[in-house]
Formats: structure tokens, sequence, C-alpha cells
């Protein structure tokens, strides 16, 4: 047990919990609005796929974070006319979103490398490894102070508060003359911003090219992690690290055998392991979360 949880195996779980720490902030933007965003594995790929289409064609790795947020928050543009100004059903948008953002990846890749199975590596990084690991330092610092920034933002500014009515009372924002569609329209592209961001954590910091699937779920397990954590932001960072220290636990756990009472433990149990946390998280939190008043509603 020493020998898993040891400074290597933090380490690991830190860079894991980057894109879902991301993701998950944009979560608690978007849902304490009152707009449902099952759209935030879409979004990831969305941003995902950017970053290392700029970095391809940029080499730098700035630009390619910087581009996935601007594509996250385009793709999110898009999602919140559909749900707000269109009043499409919110979970049912989002499916479509995550699917056609699984469609258009390869073709994208396909269209601009001549391959659909992601983007090539960038030329480059490898020659510059010092600056790309202080750039993992710095945004994994970014990350990690993200869910205290939103929790002030949410509890001691005017426009959390803002956003908070929005999902609890629209109406007393209508009230004051101020558009509760706005508001959410704001929180949408925000959290597609910080998924996008997150999508782009995994393709330009922890790799150096996109490619198909490498999302792997995070979307849905960030959302898993807003829902067990009542949709507070610094609660479902801690999930998020759990999540990410399952992750990073399967990791290592896959190089050898491990048996319990004398059965052997398939290996494909404990790559599941991560996905289990995140059925166990939403089966136990479902009947006591306190949700959002208006969130899936139309303000």
């Amino acid at each position: 047990m020493n020998i898993l949880f040891d400074f290597e195996w933090l380490m690991s779980s830190l860079r894991l919990a980057l894109p879902l720490l991301l993701a998950a902030m944009g979560g608690v933007v978007c849902e304490r609005s009152g707009v449902v965003n099952i759209a935030l594995e879409g979004l990831m790929i969305i941003g995902a796929l950017a970053g290392a289409i700029v970095v391809v064609a940029t080499g730098s790795q700035p630009l390619g974070l910087f581009g996935a947020m601007i594509a996250g928050a385009v793709g999110a543009t898009i999602y919140a006319i559909f749900v707000i100004y269109g009043r499409a059903q919110q979970v049912v948008a989002g499916a479509a979103f995550n699917m056609l953002a699984i469609g258009v990846a390869p073709f994208v890749t396909k269209a601009i490398f001549g391959i659909s199975g992601g983007t090539p590596g960038a030329e480059g990084i490898a020659n510059n490894q010092e600056f790309s690991r202080m750039l993992l330092m710095g945004v994994t610092g970014f990350a990690l102070v993200v869910p205290i920034l939103i929790w002030w933002i949410l509890e001691r500014t005017r426009p959390g508060l803002l956003l908070r009515f929005a999902g609890e009372e629209p109406g007393a924002l209508e009230s004051a003359g101020i558009s509760p569609r706005k508001v959410r329209a704001a929180a949408v592209v925000a959290s597609g911003a910080l998924a996008g961001l997150g999508g782009a954590t995994l393709s330009v910091l922890l790799s150096s090219s996109f490619a198909r699937g490498m999302t792997g779920g995070r979307g849905f397990m960030a959302l898993a992690a807003v829902i067990f954590a009542g949709w507070r932001p610094i609660p479902a960072a801690i999930v998020c690290l759990v999540f990410a220290g399952a992750d990073a636990a399967q990791i290592r756990l896959q190089g050898s055998d491990h048996f319990v009472l004398g059965f052997e433990i398939p290996v494909q149990l404990i790559q599941a392991l991560p996905y289990l946390l995140t059925f166990i998280a939403i089966a136990l939190r479902s009947g006591s979360a306190r949700v959002p008043r208006y969130l899936g509603r139309e303000a």
C-alpha cells in the first residue's frame, strides 16, 4: 500500500486531475445558473482537438491552450443558443452535442491532416521539455486555485449573486430589469472555456497530439463530481482529486497481478475503478443533493 500511494502517485494524481478539475468548475458555473450541462464531454473534445491543431500549426503550447478556451467558448455559445434561446430540452441537446463533437473530430483531422485517428505530434515540444514542465506546473496551480476563485465569485460578488439567482429564482432578476437568459448564456460560455481548457490539458500538456477517445468520459466524471458535491466548487474539486487518485492507482496496478481472498482481480476491473467510483458517487448523492431550484427549467 505504501508503494502504491507514494509521491509519484500523488504527482500522477494531480496531472490526471487537471482535465477533471477544469471541466467540473465549468459544470458548477453552468449548472448553478440553471442550465444542465451534459455537453461537458463534447466541449472537452472540442478543446482537446482545437488545442492540438493550434500547437501543430504554431508550435506554441500557450497558444494551444488559449485556442482551446476560445473553441470551447464558441462551442458553448452554440449550445447556449439551442438550450436557452431555442428552448431545446437540455439533456437531449447535451447528448446530441456530445455525439456531434465525437463525429466531427475525425472529420476535421481527416480534412486537415489526412488522418482520421487524430493529429500528428507537434514538432518542437519534445525539444523544450523544461518549458513544458513549467507550463504544466503553472496550469496545475491555476486549476487548484480556480475552485476557490469560483467559490469567492459565487458567494462574495454581484456577478455570482446574479448567477445564483438565475438558477434559484430567475423571476427576481426579471423584476430587477436583468435578463436571466443573458446571465445563463454568460455562464454557459464561461463553462465552455473552462471545459475546453480542460480538454486541452490532455492533448497539449499531458500528450503532444489529439487522439480519438482521449477524453475517456472525463466530462461525465466531472459532472458526477459536481452532482456529488452538491454543486459546490471546493467539494467538487476534492471529488475530482479522488477520482484522479483512483485513476492513477489503476494505472499503476495494471502492471502486476493482484489477488483478493485468493482470487485474481481481472485487469478490466482495475481499469474500471475510476468509473465505478463515479457510479457510486452518483448513486449515493442522487437522493439527497441540493439541486438548484430552476436547474433544467426555462428562465
